[in-house]
């Protein structure tokens, strides 16, 4: 049997819902017979998975371009105290210059990579923000061949899906109402 307002699996014999303190009604117990009833809430289960395997994508793909963006400015400032004598014709400022163009990269990476993250965070814990947040991330990602893409494409799907936009909603509004925010 499943809560009628959070969808969470709820015993038989319960008279409260353990995840949101929805009273679980009559017509709730009478639904846990009713097979298609349970097909219908076995889907909104599958958004549940779909939505956190979502989310610790993009935290491990925030994690992976964060090393990356470490990896990005610790190569800038190699780059600028490298031992050896540049060529007579490179300018005297290009090592200097050379250096601060990594910084910024590394620094850009360094924020989408934080940005990434905490959409990833905030879909986990099912924050309203956080649906519109992982779009926009998702785009982003799209850049990110190959790996990144195919996270953003499977981000529109859950994130886009009529099914993915009605759970996320109710799982949304119920995660304020019970946290109280």
């Amino acid at each position: 049997m499943f809560c009628t307002q959070c969808g969470n699996d709820v015993e038989q014999h319960a008279r409260f819902c353990s995840k949101c303190g929805n009273e679980v009604t009559e017509a709730a117990r009478a639904s846990a017979q009713a097979p298609a009833q349970t097909t219908v809430k076995k889907a909104g289960h599958d958004m549940d998975m779909h939505i956190n395997i979502l989310g610790w994508l993009l935290v491990g793909s925030g994690i992976l371009t964060g090393i990356g963006a470490l990896l990005i400015l610790f190569a800038g400032q190699v780059v600028r105290h490298l031992p050896i004598p540049w060529p007579p014709d490179v300018p005297l400022g290009m090592p200097h210059f050379i250096t601060w163009v990594t910084t910024m990269i590394g620094l850009g990476t360094a924020a989408l990579a934080a940005a990434v993250a905490a959409a990833g965070v905030g879909l986990l814990q099912y924050r309203e923000w956080a649906r519109t947040f992982a779009i926009i991330m998702a785009v982003f990602l799209l850049f990110h061949f190959p790996i990144g893409t195919v996270i953003g494409v499977y981000a529109f799907w859950v994130l886009f899906s009529q099914e993915g936009q009605e759970y996320y909603k109710a799982r949304s509004a119920s995660t304020m109402t019970a946290s109280g925010t």
